[in-house]
């Protein structure tokens, strides 16, 4: 019966003589949305963040005219609308007391523990592994867009128009761009790359491009690596992330990538009067995604 230990489904281990039980548990990555996403509690069943533009750049006043008048105002909303996220497992009676080599109770809380990390994980991997294809912005638009709006009117560009391979001349590039954002008003900001985000396939071309204070690939040993130690808070290896040639830098933007926790992991169990069975269950309440695009520069895709 599927979600039900019984003696069939670990039969071998009811008997004596067996050598070793694998392929069971292994040893799991430590984990790595906290790199990309900051983590806020909820006590509600959602959260709402709102987009403001302020006020632009002044005008020139001719002599004996009134100024021109300027307003704060309301331009996009970002809600996140917590989900609820569990696992249960059903253990019979007969399986707990004849299983001569695993405790199945024991290991039962500890199987669900690793299923709910693994999807938690998964779940903010998502918000990347979508970032050009849904539309999650507050504007309408992917994370990674040319085309996202300032309040106030006009766009602005948080990736490469066409896919970028990782190298140092898209960093350079990359760079550069952020440091034009501009807010809803079209004033610039004091944006700056943080971090690095790849793939586990890219990371031994990061490793090439950052590890050394020597231009990578260069036969002057006395040409500097203009991205050597520009990213402050590291490169990271996501291990979950979908492609594998997208990367993204992280920027100093607030309220960028969030996690809203309602409900932190929350374990149960009972045993069912009528058959005995033991019963476990492992849930979360949370939601995932970003609310300002300026807080990374993506590849292009």
């Amino acid at each position: 019966m599927a979600g039900i230990t019984t003696q069939s489904s670990e039969s071998r281990l009811l008997q004596e003589g067996i050598n070793a039980v694998v392929t069971i548990e292994y040893d799991d990555y430590q984990m790595e949305y906290d790199k990309i996403f900051e983590t806020y509690g909820s006590e509600k069943n959602y959260e709402l963040d709102v987009a403001l533009s302020g006020m632009g750049l002044a005008s020139l006043k001719p002599e004996g005219s009134s100024i021109v008048y300027d307003d704060e105002k309301q331009d996009f909303v970002k809600n996140y609308t917590h989900s609820v996220f569990a696992l249960g497992t059903i253990i019979t009676m007969e399986a707990q007391m004849n299983n001569l080599y695993r405790d199945l109770v024991q290991k039962a809380g500890k199987m669900l523990k690793r299923s709910l990390v693994h999807t938690d994980e998964q779940l903010a991997a998502n918000v990347i592994d979508d970032a050009y294809t849904s539309n999650a912005s507050m504007d309408g638009v992917p994370l990674f867009s040319t085309a996202h709006l300032l309040g106030k009117g006009g766009t602005f560009s948080n990736r490469f128009n066409v896919f970028t391979a990782l190298s140092q001349s898209a960093i350079e590039d990359g760079w550069i761009a952020v440091e034009d954002f501009r807010d809803g008003a079209g004033l610039l900001i004091d944006a700056k790359i943080e971090s690095l985000h790849i793939p586990r396939q890219l990371r031994f071309v990061a490793e090439k491009l950052l590890g050394s204070h020597y231009e990578p690939n260069s036969a002057n040993v006395a040409t500097i690596n203009t991205v050597y130690d520009k990213f402050p808070k590291g490169t990271h290896v996501n291990h979950r992330f979908a492609t594998t040639t997208d990367w993204f830098m992280k920027t100093n933007v607030d309220d960028g990538f969030k996690i809203f926790n309602r409900m932190d992991y929350t374990f149960s169990q009972d045993n069912d009067f009528g058959t005995e069975n033991f019963r476990s269950k492992g849930m979360f309440y949370k939601s995932y995604g970003f609310t300002d695009p300026r807080c990374a520069w993506g590849s292009g895709t």
